[in-house]
């Protein structure tokens, strides 16, 4: 025993081990569970105790964007506006900003949220600062309206990107709203003009959320081919952040990857866009805006030197796909290059799937990223999935089908794109929209506990309770099996207690 030894005890204890065994009793010592059991333990250390609480494996989120999350503790934040009046507002008490960035960006702007139903047009982000760059970025992370000195700048830059995305109005002039290239070209040019104080104050302020809800791995997807700032960042303090990170560096370049001697490569490389910016790749047009299918950002070619190089230095990869004509791109090109998913490979978001994918995708043993909570804020038949899609809407995200099928789906947030909450993203599981799609309680804790280790090369460290594992666990009021409204009460991260 150490000075690091204590008894804690709980009324039930949920190991999500491959029998779902259920205990009383941990003994930790330096970090580590060394014994599990349903009977005191007779050790004479410190003991404590939660006799009405229920303890489980510690969250892990598989998907996030650190640096976004954090900016949004930073920049203003308008999710829950209900008018551009509210926003305006918001951009304005946030001026001081301006002395130490130089720029103003507003995140998880929602306009089928507000009462207009409409993004601003640039002129009327002017009237509020107009000498100023302002970026108001839509919720999805895929679209964003900028005023006029912003769109000053970018064409300054007389990038080619700027023309694929840039929308015009009747005058041919621009109403300040970017998509596809013409917005990942601006979202990357501001994020480089971040300073690497801010950005790291970003990383431990979105850590220090993530902790208070539970989770005590991240898995983040940082970086891009032209920003290694991040990464180099995140890495320079990766060691000290309260909760453990797990980077994915969103780049096609393995010279640059490989600098950092991370055993993967990819995360939101983007195969497509997203529903709600109308930039998700799908077979079909869609419901509310005809003759238009999407965005696929890679061309075939592209993406088979991607893999084969993954293949050929044996990294794991993840890419952003989400519609249906995105993922059958990633599975077909996989089909050519793996016959068996050693490197685990993985697909995020995942969303548009019909039997043939999931039938391909089981076949290739890849692993899924998912999302629960975009059901709960745009899934069923009155939300903006039914609104994009139509019918569509009834194959998005179909957990059970894939659990039935033996794929191992892992839960995220994407956050900034929803908070990071995991009892939300099991909620949102466990009550789809769809009730053919609602999983169990404990396939949802799976989701985020042990299958979320797997998916990132960690099962025989964390994940679950159990012997030699180690000692991350989180408190719940209630029991998670039996409610789907819960509260954390404590955090433990290698045994000791980071919140509560």
């Amino acid at each position: 025993m150490t000075e690091r030894s204590y008894i804690i005890s709980a009324k039930s204890i949920y190991s999500l081990d491959a029998n779902n065994n259920t205990y009383q009793y941990l003994m930790i010592d330096n970090g580590k569970i060394t014994e599990v059991s349903n009977t005191p333990l007779p050790y004479t250390v410190n003991k404590i105790s939660y006799p009405d609480k229920y303890i489980i494996p510690g969250f892990i989120d598989s998907h996030t964007h650190i640096l976004g999350t954090g900016l949004q503790l930073i920049f203003p934040e308008v999710s829950k506006a209900e008018c551009l009046e509210e926003i305006y507002d918001k951009i304005l008490s946030a001026r001081s900003l301006i002395n130490e960035q130089g720029f103003i960006l507003v995140y998880n702007f929602d306009p089928d949220r507000i009462k207009e139903k409409r993004f601003p047009h640039r002129q009327e982000l002017d009237k509020v600062i107009k000498n100023y760059p302002i970026i108001l970025y839509r919720i999805d992370g895929h679209s964003a309206v900028l005023n006029s000195k912003a769109l000053e700048i970018i064409f300054e830059t007389k990038s080619e990107d700027i023309e694929q995305g840039l929308e015009l109005d009747k005058y041919r002039e621009p109403t300040g709203l970017l998509t596809g290239k013409a917005y990942e070209f601006t979202n990357r040019y501001f994020a480089n003009k971040i300073s690497p104080n801010v950005r790291i104050e970003a990383f431990y302020q979105a850590c220090e959320l993530a902790l208070k809800n539970g989770v005590t791995t991240m898995v983040t997807m940082i970086g891009s081919d032209q920003d290694d700032l991040s990464v180099r960042l995140l890495m320079q303090v990766i060691d000290k952040l309260p909760i453990e990170v797990i980077p994915f560096y969103q780049t096609i370049d393995f010279s640059q990857a490989r600098k950092f001697n991370l055993p993967r490569i990819g995360g939101c490389i983007l195969i497509d866009g997203s529903f709600g910016s109308h930039t998700a790749a799908l077979k079909n047009d869609y419901t509310d805006q005809q003759n238009n299918r999407g965005i696929l950002y890679y061309q075939d070619e592209t993406l088979e030197n991607f893999y084969q190089e993954a293949e050929k230095y044996k990294l794991q990869t993840a890419v952003h796909a989400i519609g249906d004509r995105a993922i059958e791109q990633v599975v077909s090109i996989l089909e050519k290059i793996i016959k068996e998913n050693s490197n685990r490979h993985r697909i995020e978001h995942c969303e548009l799937l019909d039997d043939n994918l999931i039938n391909r995708i089981k076949k290739l043993d890849l692993i899924l990223s998912m999302q629960p909570a975009f059901e709960y804020y745009w899934g069923g038949p009155n939300k903006m999935y039914a609104q994009r899609l139509g019918t569509r809407w009834h194959q998005t995200n179909p957990f059970k089908k894939l659990f039935d099928q033996g794929i191992i789906i892992v839960g995220g947030s994407d956050a900034p794109i929803t908070p990071i909450d995991p009892l939300l993203g099991i909620k949102s599981a466990v009550q789809h929209p769809n009730p053919d799609h609602r999983i169990s309680p404990i396939q949802a804790l799976k989701m985020f506990t042990t299958n979320g280790a797997w998916a990132i090369f960690a099962e025989d460290r964390i994940g679950k309770i159990a012997s030699n594992y180690q000692a991350d666990f989180t408190v719940l009021e209630k029991d998670p099996l039996q409610f789907n409204d819960n509260k954390i009460i404590a955090v433990y991260k290698a045994g000791k207690k980071i919140f509560g």
